[in-house]
């Protein structure tokens, strides 16, 4: 593409005008590849559409669109009266429960703290204990915490596990949970998760620091033994805009979909 050429001799970038591929698509790969290359900064201000209006010599509203269409992607940011920003990178990340979130965020080198909301012993939920195979009314451990990725709320996760594990209460509920049920005798073999798009609730929005109603991803599961045995079930809120997940699709999947028989409310009060 012109614009990537004219770059990398260092001169000002022009648009293709008589090409099919869009104006505003061309600033905004032009932009994208500023910050790839590390031209534009990590939080760094973005030119305004005005700015960028007169740069390229197009209008302001295909300026505007393609900014429109960075921040929908999460790669830039707006602030109110301030301008447009570059986003923190988003972070990829399984999103099987099966992996030790604390492990994943070191194996990427970033820099990661939890604080506890909640812990102990309680009565098991109806859709915990059933998940769990427990009998109604059982116990559980239950574990709430908020996961903070290099300075910046980015998770809570939310972990129920049966009773005879309860000796996971007495570790470091900073750190590794994983780790804390593999010296409980709890070691997870498989997982089996579903993945939805939630809006943030009142605490969960002043928790991740972002307003109510804001996209976020909620991963629930079970994990099992290896003989099948139900160990734990975790319910995960994740910032949309700090988090892309990756798939493995190199061996089959079973992909099914489920009526959702509950209302959003009713949902909503279950987590």
């Amino acid at each position: 593409m012109a614009t990537r050429a004219s770059r990398a001799r260092g001169r000002r970038p022009q648009l293709e005008r008589a090409s099919p591929i869009p104006l505003y698509i061309q600033i905004e790969e032009e932009i994208r590849g500023s910050i790839d290359s590390g031209q534009i900064g990590e939080l760094a201000r973005v030119p305004s559409e005005i700015d960028l209006a007169a740069q390229f010599q197009v209008s302001r509203m295909t300026a505007r669109k393609a900014l429109d269409r960075l921040v929908g992607d999460g790669i830039l940011f707006r602030r109110a009266g301030k301008g447009t920003f570059v986003a923190h990178p988003k972070i990829a990340h399984g999103p099987s429960q099966k992996v030790s979130f604390s492990a994943a965020m070191r194996s990427l080198g970033l820099r990661l703290t939890t604080s506890v909301l909640d812990s102990g012993v309680q009565r098991a939920p109806s859709h915990i204990a059933r998940a769990l195979e427990l009998a109604a009314g059982s116990n559980v451990v239950f574990l709430r915490r908020l996961r903070t990725v290099a300075g910046e709320p980015a998770a809570i996760h939310t972990s129920y596990l049966p009773p005879q594990f309860s000796s996971v209460l007495e570790g470091d509920l900073t750190g590794s949970l994983t780790q804390l049920m593999i010296r409980a005798g709890a070691r997870v073999a498989e997982a089996k998760d579903t993945i939805e798009a939630v809006a943030a609730a009142g605490d969960e929005a002043e928790l991740l620091g972002v307003r109510a109603g804001t996209p976020l991803i909620l991963i629930e599961g079970v994990a099992y033994s290896s003989t099948g045995q139900p160990l734990r079930y975790t319910s995960a809120l994740y910032r949309g805009g700090r988090f892309r997940f990756t798939v493995d699709t190199s061996r089959p999947a079973q992909i099914s979909v489920e009526a959702l028989h509950e209302s959003a409310s009713e949902a909503a009060g279950s987590r």
